[in-house]
């Protein structure tokens, strides 16, 4: 990993930081692996490929709606990214508005008795920087992995949409105390802009480097 002149890496979680080092296709096997870990096991991407980020309304009422990041695995499976750094009232109203917009965007606009509502898994990932979950509480979770189930017991209703928050700020594991790639990951989004070199969490998880100053890995390191 190479060194920025003013000895800091780029800030992942913003913006402009999570495009340049995961929304590329020289870096999609960053990004795969991300996703790979959040899901821990229970969904396996093997490749996927990038969307566009602009949704455009059905009238001029709603308007155009510009995700932080979509992509589609090799299985159909759809994603959205989001990287959030300030508090929002309506945080989950928004990302459950995101992801109808991509169900419905699935619907074609004839013959919709042959699609018969084959519609795809979608997923909603929020990346939250620097503020709790609304009305979380007292709760101390870093990650929500939340479905459709029912409200008496726990079988899951409906398991292909989903949405995963990660919630940095609770997140508050030293380096010492990484027992897996999901806490390396972790540990990288929430602390890369302060590193000043690669350290070990790296080497012995994703067995790859990040270069936030050119966006691409180095598999060989």
């Amino acid at each position: 990993m190479r060194e920025l002149k003013q000895s800091k890496y780029i800030d992942i979680t913003t913006d402009y930081g999570f495009k340049k080092v995961f929304g590329s296709d020289t870096n999609k096997d960053l990004l795969i692996a991300f996703l790979n870990e959040l899901f821990r096991g229970r969904k396996i991407i093997a490749d996927l490929y990038y969307n566009k980020n602009e949704h455009v309304g059905d009238t001029e009422d709603i308007g155009t709606v510009i995700f932080d990041l979509t992509c589609t695995a090799d299985n159909g499976k759809r994603f959205i990214i989001e990287v959030q750094r300030t508090a929002q009232d309506n945080l989950k109203k928004r990302m459950l508005y995101y992801s109808s917009k991509l169900i419905a965007d699935q619907a074609p606009k004839g013959n919709r008795r042959a699609w018969n509502y084959a519609i795809s898994e979608v997923y909603i990932i929020v990346l939250m920087d620097g503020f709790a979950m609304p009305d979380a509480g007292d709760e101390k979770y870093f990650l929500h992995d939340i479905c459709l189930c029912y409200r008496d017991h726990d079988k899951i209703f409906y398991d292909d949409l989903g949405f995963i928050y990660v919630e940095l700020v609770n997140f508050v594991k030293a380096e010492a105390e990484l027992i897996n790639d999901l806490d390396r990951w972790l540990y990288v989004l929430k602390n890369m802009s302060s590193l000043n070199g690669l350290s070990t969490y790296l080497r012995n998880g994703y067995n790859g480097d990040i270069d936030p100053s050119a966006g691409h890995t180095d598999p060989s390191v």
